[in-house]
């Protein structure tokens, strides 16, 4: 049997897989969990970021001070 967590005590495999499996099971039987389920959009978007978000998070480290300076250009903008 796989162990449940990690050393550093986060749960151990394919989250989105997880969540995928979960909100299928919701569809078909409503245990209030995720409230009939995630949309497409939302799935599709934790998709994304489970398969991207460790480039984008070294490109956002990366380039720190630039996206400081667009931040606050884009907060003036508002």
């Amino acid at each position: 049997m796989l162990p449940l967590k990690t050393s550093n005590h986060d749960l151990t495999g394919n989250r989105f897989q997880r969540v995928f499996r979960l909100n299928l099971l919701d569809r078909f039987v409503p245990l209030g969990i995720l409230r009939g389920g995630t949309g497409l959009k939302p799935a599709l978007v934790l998709l994304f970021l489970h398969r991207c978000g460790g480039l984008l998070f070294f490109l956002l480290i990366r380039y720190e001070r630039q996206m400081h300076r667009l931040y606050q250009l884009l907060r003036r903008r508002r």
